[in-house]
């Protein structure tokens, strides 16, 4: 990429005017041949920054003359480099982390990874100036990844921004309406995924088929498809915040036995919270854990990743000790529609079309603007694919993916037949009289006929909690991310006083709302 073999023997270390090591490559040299330490010295006090920097990023800082500078300038940040080489290893103790460039996983994808959309968005990124010159191919691709991060940092705070608010008054939605909420039993079964995917529809019959052999679970966009063809999924997991999410739940199920696994910051119809077994999912670092904590609920706990798929995932393998399979997992547009039918979604946008804005017309625009999200959700399998590749494999009638989903398998029915050795003898459903999964509870709390002073005093307990956790800067942080972020970078005082001011006006004000909902 720089235009030349970046093998060992193009670089020479040698001894500078001043007796400091110095090196070059083919000639061109990366350090200065007077005073390296000098040199680093100036590039450090040159740098500008308006905001404190959380992280500080230097792109092949060579020998790494400039680490003992940056922590002298700025002594609350973590340093960090961006290797394009491997030469200069021998100096990587000298920063936090070491990222490099050559790795398999892209850049962007680790350092998001890693680092967060809160810590990217606090980061300040600079490159030593002779290895911008010099290794110019590698240094265009650095760039590129490191913009690549910050834009997808960027766009997940600002889905947070927008959403974190409706996620808190969904968790306290959930815990205020909540009646009959379970944990349940690890269970010795493989799991089946139901994703809906374009490839759901053909493994629908062997779903079918060998539906007694398997614990089968169902993200929420799966679960019409499933009853539709008869195919009662005894999980049905949902972690969605958006009312799209909700839409899904909203269709008559009779005699619908399924458990709910929901997070309390999903979006659910109230019917679903009312007469459904719940088991209320939390992430470890989500404000519903406060609440349902208060009200002494039972709940289990969660991975939050950004996708219901990965989140039904990281649960399953929770669950079972045996394989789990990822069924209509496809990650990638269609050229058809986006799901397996019917869809809630679908059937709703299909009421809107007309001759100028047809179904086709509709469908195409889908395909294009859901490619960044499956990429961004395709890469979540992908990073985690060493952890999960033991376990986890992706199951299809011979589907043919646009994408791999990096060390895990994809198998077939007849792969999936061996592997279970599949009997069809394992059978959850029992006699009409005996509720379906109720072997599997492992704890419960009915609350289906709380008179109206339970609700009262439930009520009460969830506003003494409210208020409790506003006060908390963990609220602020979780709820008003943006706010706290600007207030931590903030340089002057003053301003940082006044943006706090206007924070507690805001922080007040939602209070206020969430009252409301009690």
């Amino acid at each position: 990429m720089s235009g030349g073999s970046l093998s060992e023997s193009s670089f020479l270390v040698e001894k500078s005017k001043n007796g400091e090591e110095t090196c070059s490559f083919s000639g061109k040299y990366l350090h200065s041949k007077y005073n390296p330490l000098a040199e680093a010295e100036k590039f450090v006090q040159n740098i500008e920054a308006d905001f404190f920097p959380e992280c500080l990023f230097i792109l092949e800082p060579a020998l790494s003359y400039c680490a003992l500078p940056l922590k002298k300038r700025f002594p609350k940040t973590k340093f960090f480099a961006i290797r394009y080489v491997s030469f200069f290893k021998d100096t990587d103790s000298k920063w936090d982390k070491v990222f490099y460039l050559d790795d398999n996983l892209a850049l962007s994808d680790r350092l998001f990874n890693y680092f967060g959309e809160e810590k990217l968005y606090s980061s300040l990124f600079f490159e030593w100036p002779a290895s911008k010159q010099i290794f110019s191919g590698e240094s265009s691709l650095a760039w590129s990844e490191i913009k690549k991060a910050i834009l997808k940092s960027r766009d997940v705070l600002g889905t947070r921004a927008y959403f974190s608010k409706r996620w808190f008054k969904n968790s306290l939605i959930f815990a205020s309406s909540i009646k009959n909420p379970v944990t349940i039993k690890k269970i010795n079964l493989p799991v089946i995924i139901a994703s809906s995917g374009p490839s759901l529809r053909d493994s629908l019959p062997y779903l079918k088929e060998f539906r007694n052999s398997f614990f089968l679970i169902s993200v929420s966009s799966a679960f019409q498809p499933l009853f539709h063809n008869g195919i009662i999924p005894d999980l049905v997991i949902s972690s969605d915040g958006g009312y799209w999410a909700k839409k899904h739940l909203e269709f008559p199920a009779k005699d619908c036995s399924t458990i709910f696994a929901l997070e309390t910051e999903s979006a659910v119809p109230k019917k679903i919270l009312e007469k459904q077994k719940i088991i209320p999912l939390i992430y470890e670092d989500s404000q519903g854990k406060d609440f349902l904590d208060a009200l002494k609920m039972p709940y289990m706990l969660s991975e939050r990743c950004g996708t219901v798929a990965g989140t039904a995932l990281t649960f399953a393998l929770s669950l079972t000790e045996n394989k789990v399979y990822l069924c209509g997992q496809d990650l990638a547009p269609s050229a058809g529609f986006q799901h397996t039918q019917p869809n809630a979604l679908e059937n709703g946008n299909a009421q809107k079309d007309f001759r100028l804005k047809n179904t086709e017309t509709r469908i195409t625009r889908s395909r294009f603007n859901s490619s960044q999200s499956l990429e961004i959700y395709r890469n979540w399998f992908i990073s985690n694919s060493d952890y999960f590749s033991s376990r986890v494999m992706r199951l299809s009638d011979n589907y043919k993916y646009d994408f791999s989903l990096g060390k895990i398998k994809d198998i077939n029915w007849n792969d999936f037949e061996k592997t279970t050795a599949a009997s069809k003898s394992f059978s959850l459903i029992t006699d009409k009289n005996t509720e379906k999964n109720a072997f599997l509870i492992e704890h419960s709390k009915k609350l289906t006929n709380e008179s109206e002073e339970s609700v009262k005093t439930r009520n009460k307990y969830l506003l003494q909690k409210l208020i409790e956790i506003s006060k908390k800067q963990r609220f602020i942080d979780e709820v008003f991310t943006m706010d706290s972020i600007l207030i931590h970078r903030e340089i002057s005082e003053l301003k940082k006083q006044e943006l706090i001011k206007k924070t507690d006006l805001k922080v007040q004000e939602f209070i206020r709302e969430c009252e409301k909902i009690l």
